[in-house]
């Protein structure tokens, strides 16, 4: 299985995109624990470090969102091939921005899954709506 491991940055509000089907979003983060909210549809399970499944907070038909703490160095597993990784980000940036609202969040998925910041998701979603219409 060939994989590439991205890691981003997000702070508290943010959200990241696996594929078009899981948004991952930073709710509130402490010193060494973050709050996490995933939106993932019901066919793809999602487990903790030690390979236990985690309760979705909302069950709907297609889609089911949790609501998790996780300590830095944690892990999830998204499906069978995707795993994301929880890591701090301490002091201050080069531009003397504080990092105490920001989580590095290392993600595990094949090449064939699409993982992007939610704002860079819709930009290319809108351009490829645009690429439609001018091809009609």
């Amino acid at each position: 299985r060939w994989s590439i491991l991205l890691i981003l940055t997000r702070r508290v509000g943010e959200s990241i995109r696996i594929g078009d089907a899981v948004r991952l979003t930073i709710r509130d983060k402490w010193p060494a624990q973050v709050l996490v909210v995933l939106s993932a549809p019901a066919s793809m399970p999602v487990t903790n470090d030690a390979d236990l499944p985690v309760l979705p907070m909302r069950v709907r038909k297609r889609e089911r969102r949790y609501l998790i703490a996780m300590t830095t160095g944690d892990h999830l597993r998204i499906g069978k091939d995707v795993v994301v990784w929880f890591g701090a980000c301490h002091g201050l940036g080069a531009k003397g921005i504080r990092y105490d609202r920001q989580m590095r969040i290392g993600i595990d998925a094949p090449r064939n899954v699409a993982v992007h910041r939610e704002e860079v998701y819709w930009r290319i979603r809108q351009q490829a709506v645009g690429d439609v219409r001018t091809a009609v």
